[in-house]
């Protein structure tokens, strides 16, 4: 009987001599450094055994700092939010009295702007015109602070076809979600060479290549400068351009196959029927337009198709 109860009373006795599971202890941190937008004890405070320390160290314990922003957090009041949670019911708390929470961020300064924007345009030369494409910023935040991730961004002008474009939008996202955006405004520029009046040209004149010069020149309406000399030599004037200035498509037109008090030879046609006579231009016509011509012979003023130089044609 007696060595009976030896054989019961040794487990026991060797149950009740097994150490007592290690206690957690949490040791603040007098600085931490963040990401997110909340604080949780992880990532203020060291927590020992490793073991066990990761349910404890998901609780959120303050918000964040904004980011690239600081926030001052006191260890009684984390201790003091998390008093009712069984996770840290028997956990001793020791370390510094507060911490010095800096929040990331990714900085993107006056300077950084400027380069998205010169990358925008860069990226889009082809649907802008041939020639140095240069932006002026005027008026820009000084920074906008995002917060830390995989940052992208967009690029908007305030024009769809860029040229003209007084302001150019930025919309960034950071980890694929919209962070933030910022509209900086200047001055979009066109310098190209471009033919420019050697003289006072009038309207009515005719370009020749010893009345233009290609010059570099800031272009005023870059839409669609003329860039070469030879696409407009032989057109005519629309409208007077002074010595010095830039000849836009505005001011030109084709000259006029016929011109007003022109002789011209008219071709009428019925059918299989034809007449052949002359008569006078009353107006300036191109190819294939209408004008009004005065028969000779009848005296008679008709409206007739412009075919070539000196010719009309008419159908009856």
């Amino acid at each position: 009987m007696k060595n009976l109860f030896l054989f019961v009373l040794l487990p026991c006795l060797l149950i009740t001599a097994a150490p007592a599971a290690a206690r957690v202890s949490v040791h603040f941190q007098s600085e931490a450094v963040v990401t997110g937008n909340r604080i949780v004890l992880a990532d203020i405070a060291a927590i020992v055994p490793e073991a066990g320390a990761e349910a404890i160290g998901a609780l959120p314990v303050a918000s964040a700092p904004a980011p690239g922003g600081t926030r001052r957090v006191h260890t009684a009041s984390v201790i003091t939010s998390l008093r009712n949670r069984a996770e840290v019911a028997e956990v001793e708390w020791m370390g510094s009295e507060s911490i010095l929470v800096h929040r990331r961020g990714f900085r993107v300064d006056h300077d950084k702007m400027g380069e998205i924007i010169g990358e925008y345009l860069l990226e889009n030369a082809h649907r802008l015109p041939r020639g140095e494409i240069r932006f002026t910023p005027l008026r820009a935040p000084e920074e906008l602070v995002l917060p830390w991730g995989e940052i992208n961004w967009s690029v908007t002008p305030s024009r769809p076809g860029i040229i003209n474009s007084t302001s150019f939008s930025i919309f960034f996202t950071v980890d694929g979600a919209p962070a933030g955006n910022c509209i900086i405004s200047g001055r979009l520029e066109v310098i190209a060479e471009v033919p420019t009046a050697v003289t006072t040209l009038h309207r009515g004149d005719l370009i020749t290549k010893d009345n233009i010069t290609m010059e570099r020149q800031v272009l005023s309406r870059p839409d669609r400068p003329i860039l070469d000399k030879e696409e407009i030599v032989g057109m005519q004037m629309t409208r007077t351009v002074n010595a010095g200035r830039v000849i836009e498509e505005v001011h030109i037109t084709v000259p006029p196959v016929v011109k007003e008090g022109e002789m011209v030879k008219i071709h009428a046609r019925k059918g299989s029927l034809y007449i052949s006579t002359s008569g006078i231009a009353r107006d300036d016509g191109g190819l294939g337009e209408q004008i009004r011509v005065r028969n000779i012979a009848s005296n008679k003023l008709i409206h007739c198709r412009v075919d070539g130089p000196g010719m009309v044609s008419v159908e009856f």
